[in-house]
């Protein structure tokens, strides 16, 4: 219940929230916590996401907290 009031809240401000697995890494959108050695994606994109992150229009609220693939 709590969790529908706050979504309705953040929706009649124009709050987006937004998952960037997949993604290619951004540092604008994204904060890069860890990276991953072995993966199956491709190298410099988001593999796991912590914290997803949260935007009004093109301004970053809160950017995603995220572990990047590396490959040596």
């Amino acid at each position: 219940m709590t969790a529908d009031v706050m979504d309705k809240c953040l929706e009649r401000f124009k709050v987006v929230q937004y998952d960037p697995k997949g993604q290619k890494f951004d540092p604008q959108l994204h904060e890069a916590v860890f990276t991953i050695a072995q993966s199956e994606s491709e190298n410099g994109t988001v593999d796991i996401v912590i914290t997803t992150g949260f935007k009004i229009g093109d301004r970053v609220l809160r950017a995603a907290k995220v572990g990047i693939v590396k490959k040596n």
